[in-house]
């Protein structure tokens, strides 16, 4: 991490906030952004952020061509569908002492590793969100959990700079074992996936028993995958991905209570995926985050009949050919 600005490359839902929350405490912050509609909205009135906080910040903003110079802290705050292209000016502007924090869903960190080395990259874990509202303005969702970590599993004095830098954003927790929360939330998203594709609210599906089991299964099989990469899930805002694996039923009815007061606490109802299908009719991220479990699991011969059943469903939805149904995944 050096001296200099601090890039945040995405000024959607996540880096939004983080960018406002950064330029509230006194950071320099500069947004890298594609969206041209949004950067124009930013430069002429600013970033607004509504919802569980209010913040108005005037950051500088570019274009991804608009770049120069180089880059010491970048937060990567892009869909994970847009990780390459989003890093395609940023790695040969990475000085050498410089890192790259991923902020994204997903095993992003494997690919941005590839990209930049293990040693410019660091692993973040975070469950707080919001949405995209219009150009100029995001929403911020409510608090959920942050975790930072080195990919070697350090506890570096850089890994403390850090933290306490983005504590600004969020309460941060350091972890040597940030593999295991990114896991871990890479489970409890084969669950938002599969509640995307059922015409109702998180809760109203939580609240179903009938349902439960079969996305319990997802979780189970992304654990499954997980302890084959030698991977032990950590738990997620109360949520144990293990405890599905071994069958537990008393940390499976923990698990589910946990995801029903997270959601309690947000100023959402739906995910991000139900948004991506069903409002903006757009490509959703499953590819990226699940199509990597699944090389896996092939790789470690695990069987994934739940996960394999999802992915199609998803597609399918995508192509538009199916649509949002009321009793799916029961």
């Amino acid at each position: 991490m050096t001296d200099g600005p601090i890039t945040v490359v995405g000024a959607g839902a996540i880096g939004g906030f983080a960018g406002a929350r950064l330029l509230a405490a006194g950071h320099d912050v500069r947004f890298v952004e594609t969206n041209r509609e949004h950067v124009a909205a930013i430069q002429s009135g600013g970033l607004r952020v509504t919802g569980a906080v209010s913040i108005h910040a005037r950051p500088e903003v570019a274009l991804p061509e608009e770049l120069d110079g180089t880059f010491g802290l970048v937060l990567l705050a892009v869909k994970a569908r847009d990780t390459a292209p989003a890093l395609e000016p940023i790695v040969p502007r990475l000085s050498a002492e410089g890192c790259i924090v991923s902020l994204q869903n997903g095993l992003e960190e494997y690919r941005i590793a590839a990209a930049v080395g293990a040693e410019r990259t660091i692993g973040a874990s975070l469950t707080f969100g919001g949405t995209y509202e219009a150009p100029g303005t995001v929403a911020y969702g409510g608090p959920g959990s942050f975790h930072l970590g080195e990919l070697d599993g350090s506890m570096s004095e850089r890994l403390e700079r850090l933290a306490a830098v983005l504590s600004v954003v969020h309460a941060v927790e350091p972890t040597d074992r940030i593999f295991a929360h990114l896991w871990g939330k890479t489970a409890v998203a084969a669950c938002y996936f599969a509640t995307a594709l059922v015409d109702a609210d998180v809760l109203e599906i939580l609240a179903d028993d009938e349902r439960l089991p079969s996305l319990g299964a997802l979780v189970a099989e992304v654990a499954r995958i997980a302890a084959a990469q030698g991977v032990v899930c950590e738990p997620v805002d109360g949520f144990d991905p293990d405890a599905f694996l071994h069958a537990d039923e008393a940390g499976i009815r923990a698990s589910w209570e946990a995801q029903r007061r997270y959601w309690r606490g947000l100023d959402v109802r739906r995910t991000g995926v139900w948004r991506d299908l069903w409002l903006h009719r757009r490509r959703t991220e499953v590819r990226e985050i699940m199509g990597p479990v699944l090389e896996r699991a092939r790789h470690h011969r695990v069987e994934t009949p739940a996960l394999d059943r999802l992915f199609a469903e998803v597609e399918a939805a995508e192509a538009g050919r199916s649509t949002q149904d009321s009793t799916a995944w029961r």
